[in-house]
């Protein structure tokens, strides 16, 4: 006894086959592009985390050279003289120090504390004058006392 399958079998079997193969190919597909986007998205973030420190970097030297530069201006016109100036300040700051003739703004970075100074004429009182806790863009007064020195004064310090 010979056992033919008739021709309507035939066919519902190769379509349950090619159901199957085209299910293997798109899950092949679908691995491809996973195994391409995953690398390079990575990549993406890693580049784009460290573009986001080179700002950082820049904005707080530019911070520093900002407050240096306007404390050397109220120094050169003597005591008395009062000045607000507004600073854009890098969110990771961790604080801005004024102190033996430097302005030094100090951010965390993925490499650890990273300080941007910048250098006075000015002579700064006496004592070590420090803002912490802001970021953003924040105003802060220089001022020269009637001795001649110049202070760094957060306004909205306790």
């Amino acid at each position: 006894m010979d056992l033919m399958i008739s021709p309507a079998k035939e066919t519902l079997a190769g379509a349950t086959n090619m159901k199957g193969q085209s299910s293997l190919e798109l899950l092949a597909t679908v691995g491809v592009v996973v195994a391409f986007t995953v690398p390079v998205l990575f990549l993406l973030l890693s580049v784009s985390s460290i573009g986001y420190e080179d700002t950082a970097k820049a904005q707080a030297d530019a911070t520093s050279r900002t407050i240096a530069d306007a404390m050397n201006t109220i120094y050169a016109q003597g005591p008395g003289v009062q000045r607000e100036v507004l600073v854009n300040v890098p969110p990771s700051t961790q604080s801005i120090r004024a102190s033996a003739n430097e302005v030094v703004v100090s951010i965390r970075t993925s490499g650890g504390t990273f300080d941007a100074a910048s250098p006075t004429i000015a002579k700064i009182g006496s004592g070590s004058m420090t803002v912490t806790g802001r970021t953003g863009l924040i105003k802060l007064v220089i001022r020269t006392n009637n001795r001649g020195e110049v202070e760094l004064i957060d306004p909205t310090a306790p």
